[in-house]
């Protein structure tokens, strides 16, 4: 089993980039690996109260962690405007993220 970090960057309304990473992702855990997407700059606004946000609920009940850069969530006004589950946190720990996931993919 391996570790894969998923780093969104691209928002869901301009481009088809967060369907393919999530169905990346999710292709990734039906095969048994841990696997965790972490959404920056404009990828935060794929985590809004949404379409696309249904389907990263479904995601996250499939067993997909979810996070969200903390200053790309709060200079694009979504501090409470994210689906529930999504965890905000500091850039720093995406830099961890990328030192210790076995596969990292930038979106």
């Amino acid at each position: 089993m391996s570790s894969f970090l998923l780093v969104l960057s691209k928002d869901p309304y301009t481009t088809e980039t967060p369907d393919l990473v999530l169905d990346i992702g999710l292709n990734a855990k039906e095969k048994g690996n841990e696997v965790t997407l972490y959404l920056v700059e404009d990828g935060v606004t794929a985590a809004r109260k949404s379409d696309f946000g249904n389907k990263l609920a479904a995601a996250h009940k499939k067993g997909i962690k979810i996070y969200a850069d903390d200053k790309a969530v709060l200079s694009r006004s979504l501090t409470n405007k994210l689906i529930n589950w999504v965890e905000v946190k500091e850039i720093g720990t995406l830099l961890d993220y990328i030192m210790d996931y076995d596969k990292v993919a930038w979106f």
